[in-house]
């Protein structure tokens, strides 16, 4: 199972709209961890053959989707959240208690526009960046994640 991860678009949705058109054929799943949700939720529509799920950030005001949400992929448990109410530009400490608790095998962050990847506590653990408005790096980027068995391997595409 492949999955694409994005987070922080923040209205410029060009980017992730031609990222998603160019793998749509070899991606099972599409993630975003907020941060103008609604720039994702119209993929969700125009590619309606795949799986879209979403979770608010601490941009999207006016949204009524969940800011943390399990998702099962391929015998998975990926734990999705913007971060923000965890801290994550202090650390991501408080995000991987919180995954820890929840029984995940993955945890999933945004918020701080740094990409990041980690294995911790037997969690998979990942920042995608920024789709849009890098931070600490030079380019946009986007997480990928692959499952095959019990073997995940997770990476991060700069957009260069």
């Amino acid at each position: 199972m492949k999955i694409l991860v994005f987070s922080d678009s923040h209205g410029q949705n060009e980017r992730m709209e031609s990222v998603i058109a160019g793998s749509c054929a070899e991606v099972d799943m599409f993630l975003f961890l907020g941060d103008c949700i609604d720039d994702f939720i119209d993929f969700q529509h125009i590619f309606s053959e795949k799986k879209f799920f979403f979770v608010n950030g601490n941009c999207d005001f006016f949204s009524s989707e969940p800011s943390e949400r399990i998702v099962e992929a391929a015998g998975k448990k990926i734990f999705m959240t913007h971060g923000h109410r965890f801290g994550v530009k202090s650390g991501h400490q408080r995000v991987l208690s919180e995954a820890v608790a929840r029984g995940a095998d993955i945890c999933l962050y945004g918020h701080s526009h740094k990409p990041h990847i980690a294995f911790e506590q037997g969690i998979h653990l990942m920042n995608p960046g920024s789709i849009s408005l890098p931070r600490g790096v030079k380019y946009p980027s986007y997480g990928v994640i692959e499952i095959e068995g019990d073997k995940v391997n997770t990476s991060i595409v700069e957009l260069i």
